[in-house]
């Protein structure tokens, strides 16, 4: 028996699912976990960014019953499921867990929560991807603004040098985590950043991008983390400044107690571990 834990995650797809997974995934460490996701890059950056030992990469979550074997425990993390494959799953998994049902959406890596050194007074981070060049085409014709921008994973690979007319560097990717934790103000385009963002103990400022539908903004409003506005480049950073200079309280994120789900699921392997010979005796012997 197994536990597994799926993201949805595409070129096409901000990292907020894979990030969400492998913080609980870091958690569940005693469990061993498998973390999949729906990109196999994004499987690769688990691994080597998000401190996840065990990851793979299985295209989509229909796939997941022809890796699993039933029995199986599986953690989910996809708005796109229906109640139909939800049920089909409930009936092949010994536990099925969904985040955002079961599991809250806040969950932070607990990384993020140690104390953490200040090293940048500003930064920006759009997302992990502008497949559409939304935030490409949104700086054109921009002041250059001496901040730091933090490079999406799934950015175009030419867009770099188009991005240091705006912003004063371009940090790669593979700084995120550094990025995030030792920076006071960040304008981000991602929900969970800002969580992450927060944990730290720093200052995010959310604006909103309108080439794509956004999820879970009410998590803003839980936190009460302010939304900066603006058509171009210019008139946003206009009011991300604004924002700075009467930064509201905030309330503070918790990190998530995960030792409930995690005494189930090491109950539920224990039992296994001592049902499994059965299983196999009457597999070999089915009169038996």
């Amino acid at each position: 028996m197994k536990l597994y834990i799926y993201a949805k995650s595409s070129h096409r797809d901000t990292l907020d699912n894979v990030r969400r997974c492998a913080a609980l995934a870091n958690m569940l460490e005693s469990c061993e976990p498998i973390l999949c996701s729906g990109d196999y890059r994004a499987a690769i950056i688990a691994r080597d960014t998000m401190d996840v030992k065990n990851t793979m990469g299985i295209d989509a979550m229909g796939n997941l019953p022809h890796t699993m074997e039933r029995l199986d425990m599986l953690i989910y993390d996809n708005e796109d499921v229906t109640q139909e494959m939800h049920t089909q799953m409930q009936e092949f998994c010994t536990h099925l867990y969904k985040f955002g049902e079961d599991l809250p959406l806040d969950i932070v890596d607990k990384k993020y929560f140690l104390e953490h050194d200040e090293v940048l007074k500003r930064g920006v981070f759009f997302s992990d991807e502008d497949y559409k060049k939304y935030f490409y085409d949104f700086c054109e014709g921009s002041k250059k603004y001496d901040m730091p921008l933090l490079n999406g994973n799934y950015f175009f690979l030419d867009t770099s040098e188009h991005f240091e007319k705006s912003f004063s560097q371009v940090i790669d990717e593979e700084e995120y985590f550094e990025f995030v934790s030792t920076t006071k103000y960040l304008l981000c385009g991602s929900v969970h950043t800002c969580l992450e963002f927060l944990a730290s103990g720093n200052k995010p400022v959310f604006f909103k991008r309108d080439d794509k539908e956004v999820d879970y903004l009410e998590l803003l409003e839980k936190y009460n983390i302010p939304t900066a506005y603006g058509d171009t480049l210019d008139a946003l950073m206009i009011s991300y400044e604004d924002i700075i200079k009467n930064y509201p309280n905030t309330k503070a994120i918790e990190c998530f107690d995960v030792k409930e789900l995690e005494d189930e699921i090491l109950k539920t392997l224990q039992e296994f571990a001592h049902i499994a010979p059965a299983l196999e005796y009457s597999h070999y012997y089915p009169d038996k």
